[in-house]
């Protein structure tokens, strides 16, 4: 993520890893995962103000009931330390992804960037040879963050400059029938997907934007979702939301957010980079099949979500997750998704296939409708 760090803090990162205990990753099989089969277990989260829903009562907010049967979208924050220090850690995130995707019906993934710490061929490697685990089994869809682009000895991103594409070629994308397009033919840095849901459950539209996407991108973006007004469509990027539960917004007033991409030197131009206000103001407000928006970047608590209502009435599901500050590097926490089409909600869940653990607080466990 943005995080400014020294040899030395790496170095340190290294030993507080290397003195912790870890699973060997192949225990992970002996922990079978409890997949819910339906949405009764837990309560919509309506929001702090609005009273409680029956756990059996589908969204009032939403339209009618969708065809299909649960399934599951998984997201992956931030995993640039597993890249460079752990990468075990990584493989038992994909590994696990791949051994579960029958069973917990998971429709496809979607890495909300930051693949790696830093922009060279090591950590590339490490992380693609992860992310492949999953290739022929489960569709995923990859953005980039700050860290994934070259930047200079302060940390900070000086250009869009990345050997991201060595790695994960658009080719061997464009030759998947999900995988539709990217905004430049020669980068996988924009690109988006028209995945179908396990069970007849339809198709989302994944749109997937740079860090701190800049002007063209979002036009680009904007047509592509209009391309298709009647395909509910999610939106991941590295930088939109930060932990209060806002979105990062450069312009406003008293208002204190670190890491916002507009201080990074690559924003010196105008045009050249949009934070979360703008991604919504230009994208995401005046495109009523956007329903949710999925990010990571955010340091110290690295969680936040946000509901947002347009004017006509549709609202936006917008989730942040980023555990890297954690020790060793995040431990290895993905959010697992679980999709009720017939109730129009989603269960968010925490957890860790490398330690075959949760996070249970409010902040980690909820219930969305969409």
């Amino acid at each position: 993520m943005s995080l400014q760090r020294s040899t030395l803090a790496g170095l340190g990162l290294l030993l507080l890893g290397l003195a912790a205990c870890q699973r060997q990753p192949e225990s992970i099989y002996l922990w079978p995962f409890v997949w819910e089969d339906a949405a009764s277990t837990v309560t919509y989260d309506a929001g702090a103000d609005a009273p409680p829903i029956p756990p059996s009562a589908p969204n009032p907010d939403a339209g009618p009931p969708l065809p299909g049967t649960p399934y599951t979208v998984i997201a992956m924050p931030d995993t640039q330390f597993y890249a460079a220090f752990y990468p075990d850690i990584f493989d038992a995130q994909t590994r696990w992804i791949a051994g579960e995707r029958a069973l917990g019906n998971i429709a496809f993934v979607l890495h909300e960037g930051d693949l790696v710490d830093t922009d060279n061929e090591g950590q590339w490697s490490a992380a693609a040879r992860s992310m492949q685990l999953l290739d022929g089994l489960v569709p995923y869809v990859i953005s980039t963050g700050n860290h994934d682009y070259d930047y200079g000895g302060d940390g900070w991103t000086m250009s869009r400059s990345t050997l991201i594409d060595s790695y994960f070629p658009v080719w061997k994308f464009a030759a998947l029938r999900w995988f539709k397009g990217t905004f430049d033919p020669q980068h996988i840095e924009n690109n988006y997907a028209l995945i179908d849901v396990p069970g007849g459950g339809g198709q989302w539209l994944v749109v997937s934007l740079e860090f701190g996407p800049r002007d063209e991108v979002l036009t680009w973006a904007d047509g592509i979702v209009k391309q298709y007004p009647d395909t509910p469509a999610m939106i991941v990027t590295h930088a939109y939301l930060y932990q209060d539960g806002t979105r990062y917004d450069h312009t406003a007033q008293n208002k204190l957010q670190a890491w916002n991409p507009h201080g990074y030197p690559i924003g010196a131009k105008p045009g050249a980079v949009n934070d979360g206000e703008e991604i919504w103001q230009k994208l995401v407000l005046g495109n009523s099949n956007i329903q949710f928006v999925f990010c990571g970047h955010v340091l110290d608590r690295g969680t936040g979500r946000l509901r947002s209502t347009r004017p006509d009435g549709t609202t936006v599901n917008q989730l942040l997750a980023n555990y890297q500050v954690q020790d060793l590097g995040g431990g290895g926490y993905l959010r697992v998704m679980q999709f009720f089409p017939a109730a129009r909600t989603v269960h968010v869940r925490t957890y860790s296939p490398y330690f075959d653990a949760f996070k249970t607080d409010p902040e980690n466990d909820f219930v969305l409708g969409y």
